[in-house]
């Protein structure tokens, strides 16, 4: 799954939600700080908000409608670059003054931070509105975790951690964030830190399915991981037995087994009829033989071994 098509998952998701009036309040709050673009045409106030997804351009309109009762005009036009995308535009040149004062973005011409828009479960939404307005979220498929939300300040920056951190002492998520091109990126970078988000933003269903394959991925790490250390000590351990079969043919050719004592030479003919096993099997084949022998015991014969090879090939 591609990183645009698992944010769009999560936006849509979000979107099919039932909000009340006093949902939408929020939500609108946050999307239109977020992404509401103010200007003045015929001396009056138009608010022009954008996005790429239709499903959430049709929530912002009819939250809209829904809550100020106003006709937002919508139009949509192909993007010039090479992915061909749409984006889906809304304006408004009706209570415009009223919308801002009312979501707590501004009165007049004074900037306002919402608060009582806050109180109670609308934090919760406020965060719904950022994310469908600038969020993304990388698939847990891809070769690193990554959530963010674009604002256009660092104060936004701030406020939007401060909103996040109301839910710290139930939630584990620790944002940060960065200054990239005149822009302000609030994110995440750990996977169950980005399932606690997506939970908390309502979107259920992405955040199971984020889970389950960051679960699966993570396992098949794990496998593959086990699998390099495996081969790694299967190597280290032929390597070492070839190094003590050859100490043990220098014994034989030089001097005999048969000067070695008994438990030395079983182990001796047990390491030469099997080249590849570890320690631990030769100490159970020696077992079954009665000859009781610890692991550490049989790795200091085989020191003993190569020492007297050693003194040996000297001769």
């Amino acid at each position: 799954m591609k990183h645009g098509s698992f944010t769009q998952t999560v936006k849509e998701e979000i979107t099919t939600i039932e909000y009340s009036n006093e949902e939408y309040l929020p939500l609108l709050s946050g999307f239109i700080k977020t992404n509401g673009v103010l200007s003045i045409s015929s001396k009056k106030l138009i608010l022009s908000l954008q996005t790429e997804n239709a499903k959430v351009a049709k929530l912002i309109y009819k939250a809209l409608v829904s809550v100020f009762n106003v006709s937002p005009h919508f139009s949509y036009a192909r993007k010039m670059k090479l992915d061909k995308g749409v984006v889906y535009h809304l304006s408004l040149d009706e209570k415009v003054d009223e919308i801002l004062r009312v979501l707590q973005i501004a009165d007049g011409f004074e900037s306002l931070t919402p608060r009582e828009i806050l109180e109670d479960k609308g934090a919760r939404f406020f965060i719904c509105g950022v994310f469908l307005a600038s969020g993304s979220v990388n698939s847990p498929a891809s070769n690193n975790y990554h959530l963010q939300m674009i604002v256009s300040s660092e104060e936004d920056a701030k406020f939007l951690i401060r909103v996040l951190n109301r839910f710290k002492h139930e939630k584990n998520m620790d944002f940060k964030y960065i200054s990239r091109r005149n822009k302000y990126v609030v994110y995440l970078k750990k996977a169950d830190q980005i399932t606690v988000f997506l939970a908390l933003i309502n979107a259920s269903f992405a955040m199971l399915e984020f889970e389950n394959s960051r679960i699966e991925k993570d396992y098949i790490n794990s496998e593959n991981r086990y699998q390099i250390c495996y081969n790694a000590n299967f190597q280290k351990t032929i390597q070492k037995a070839n190094e003590q079969i050859e100490d043990i043919k220098i014994i034989d050719k030089k001097k005999g087994l048969i000067h070695l004592s008994e438990k030395e030479q079983k182990l001796a003919l047990a390491r030469l009829n099997n080249p590849e096993a570890p320690l631990s099997t030769l100490v159970e084949l020696l077992k079954e033989k009665n000859i009781e022998i610890s692991k550490s015991g049989a790795s200091r014969i085989f020191n003993k071994f190569h020492d007297l090879a050693i003194s040996l090939r000297l001769k």
